[in-house]
């Protein structure tokens, strides 16, 4: 049974050698439409619903091309439906835990950037377009910013380097994902930073603001330091942390190829305002060269050939909007390309500042989908 499976990590990696030469998903058309697996390289997908692929398989095994990848919700019916497929001459491979197990998937990539042994590492999660970062010194202590709900990969890292996780940070109050930083610095008696600027409520669980300028040292005498940036603008308390001038871990003030939408604390002309005036009085005056690391991707394009999503600051000022002098043209063009924001992102809020404790079932539709956290995908 095990040639005839496939978990998410391999899948991952199988992608993006090219291959995987289809993905036959099984769950209802509703579920397909609204979430589907994306890798680095476009796959053709298919999506026949599974009591009716189990019904005639005979009907389906003509256009399902031998090594074909059958995806379900949880992993019980494609592992139904690959020996059917194998005894009308198919050979399919069931994505073991199916979509859930795809939407917890974390893809450490190294980030080269950093002076002496300080090392830092982009967690993807190709799911959601979601981006989170591990940064520290091996052998002593590091950060994590922006987890995701699952922890276990981020221990798993931490372990692997011998590191002691001293600080959790959220840049900024997410809305398109539930976060781990509480229940992550819970569990390894980290300190857990969140912008109280982003909530209406108090926050119930432990937490410490980061202070405009604040310096947290990683590695014994400070080898490296992260110092934080107020950059209001997606949000009205996002925070970005500078390492070793070298690395900004932006959160969703600016992408590759967009910036953060800054309406969804409902305050979308005003925060355009501040996201200008962020970007250009704190972002322009740094090095030229400095590697930004944002906090969401939106296209696999986006991605680079080391396997990155990252830019650079030279970069993110060759953008036509960011280069316009007129901060009203700014504003109504950011304004202007706004998307609705999804339904479920009010409550993510919500959960994100422990104001409700959904189930776990409900914690992961929640999380269904990419993040829609960009205000445009076109600055260049």
């Amino acid at each position: 049974m095990e040639a005839w499976t496939i978990s998410a990590q391999e899948l991952y990696d199988e992608i993006g050698r090219g291959g995987i030469p289809q993905i036959l998903d099984v769950r209802n058309t509703d579920e397909f439409a609204a979430h589907r697996i994306e890798g680095r390289r476009p796959v053709p997908t298919r999506n026949v619903p599974v009591y009716e692929a189990l019904d005639e398989p005979e009907r389906f095994a003509p256009d399902t091309l031998d090594g074909a990848v059958i995806v379900c919700g949880h992993g019980h019916g494609s592992a139904m439906l690959v020996p059917e497929l194998a005894a009308l001459g198919k050979e399919t491979r069931s994505l073991v835990g199916g979509m859930q197990a795809w939407s917890r998937l974390l893809v450490p990539v190294p980030l080269d950037v950093l002076p002496g042994p300080a090392r830092a590492w982009q967690l993807q999660r190709p799911s959601k377009g979601c981006l989170s970062y591990v940064v520290g010194v091996p052998g002593e202590s590091c950060l994590v910013v922006d987890p995701a709900r699952h922890v276990e990969p981020y221990l798993e890292l931490v372990a692997a380097h011998g590191m002691r996780v001293t600080h959790v940070v959220d840049t900024h109050v997410h809305a398109d994902h539930v976060s781990g930083g509480p229940d992550l610095a819970a569990q390894v008696g980290a300190e857990y930073h969140l912008p109280p600027e982003d909530s209406t409520a108090e926050i119930p669980f432990p937490h410490r603001p980061l202070v405009d300028g604040e310096e947290i040292p990683l590695g014994a005498g400070s080898v490296v330091r992260a110092m934080t940036m107020h950059l209001p603008g997606h949000t009205p308390g996002t925070t970005a942390l500078l390492v070793a001038d070298r690395l900004l871990l932006v959160g969703d003030t600016v992408f590759v190829r967009g910036l953060g939408r800054p309406d969804l604390t409902g305050q979308a002309e005003d925060l355009a305002r501040d996201l200008f005036r962020s970007v250009h009085e704190r972002l322009r005056p740094l090095d030229a060269t400095t590697l930004v690391a944002p906090a969401h991707w939106s296209s696999t394009e986006e991605i680079n050939g080391a396997g990155q999503v990252t830019t650079t600051i030279e970069t993110v000022f060759e953008a036509t909007l960011l280069n316009e002098e007129a901060i009203e043209l700014f504003v109504e063009e950011i304004v202007a390309t706004l998307p609705e924001a999804p339904g479920t992102y009010d409550t993510i809020r919500l959960v994100n500042t422990g104001q409700v404790r959904p189930s776990e079932d409900d914690l992961e539709i929640l999380e269904v989908g990419r993040n829609q956290c960009a205000a445009s995908t076109t600055l260049r």
